[in-house]
């Protein structure tokens, strides 16, 4: 790509990110701006860890994954289990975007069954027209275009299903994708696995393993399954090699932001 651009991935926890994770990698080595941004500061997310400590611990995690893909990443400090869509969260959304100054957002759809993710999709949809009103957070310089916003792929189909606007062969960078959830211990290793309500013996402990464990959990397996679910959309747009597509991720547009033209799409998603 002859033109650098920015792209600004948020979510409401460290290793929620990941979810587009496999474009993210696929812009990066395209020699394009990509940041993560997340809201909460992940001090809830554990069944024996609390607190500052917890919180340590997942800043430590998301430094493991900007030192592994190079990817930058920034987090608002706001309570996990706690993010609300109220006017100071909003305030500190509408900083942080207008600092990075993005021509994409790729964020949560409104519709998710965590409520951090629902309010982080909504603080960015009430960032969204505000961007450009240089008397509505005064004090950090209005942005001058308005960004793209796109939501992340999800299963969710009530009260909308996802609809893949864009879809992406991440076949590629699947491996890399999956390395990058192995980042997060206090997460994939520990807190999920519990939550879910599985037997963390059979959660192996030496490093190797647990990757390979990895692959075959919801975090290496739901790239997959959307290659599944979004076959029709990869064959129409690869041909022949969108029915090999392994892995695939996909985004639906937001109609409060930038409302791009094919010509548009095309340069700033070339792949």
């Amino acid at each position: 790509m002859d033109t650098m651009y920015r792209y600004l991935i948020i979510g409401a926890h460290a290793d929620d990110c990941e979810s587009a994770g496999g474009i993210a990698l696929h812009l990066k080595a395209l020699g394009q701006d990509v940041r993560f941004l997340v809201a909460t500061n992940g001090c809830s997310g554990h069944h024996e860890m609390m607190g500052g400590a917890l919180v340590k611990r997942r800043m430590q995690e998301m430094q493991r994954v900007s030192n592994l893909t190079g990817i930058p990443y920034q987090m608002l400090d706001l309570p996990d289990g706690g993010l609300v869509n109220g006017l100071p969260e909003r305030q500190l959304m509408m900083q942080a975007i207008r600092e990075i100054n993005p021509h994409v957002i790729i964020t949560h759809r409104p519709w998710d069954y965590h409520p951090d993710h629902r309010n982080t999709s909504l603080l960015v949809q009430d960032c969204a027209y505000l961007l450009m009103v240089p008397n509505v957070c005064p004090m950090t310089p209005p942005m001058k275009r308005m960004p793209a916003i796109f939501y992340m792929q999800d299963r969710f189909q009530k009260p909308s299903p996802f609809t893949p606007d864009l879809v992406f062969d991440i076949t590629n960078h699947w491996d890399m994708k999956v390395r990058m959830y192995h980042q997060y211990d206090s997460q994939v290793y520990e807190w999920l696995p519990w939550v879910d309500g599985l037997d963390m013996a059979t959660i192996p402990t030496d490093d190797e393993e647990r990757f390979q464990w990895l692959k075959n959990t919801r975090f290496g397996t739901r790239s997959e399954g959307y290659a599944q679910t979004f076959r029709a959309q990869l064959i129409a747009k690869y041909g022949e090699r969108g029915a090999q597509v392994r892995y695939a991720e996909a985004l639906e547009c937001c109609e409060y932001g930038r409302q791009l033209t094919q010509e548009e799409r095309d340069r700033l998603f070339p792949f």
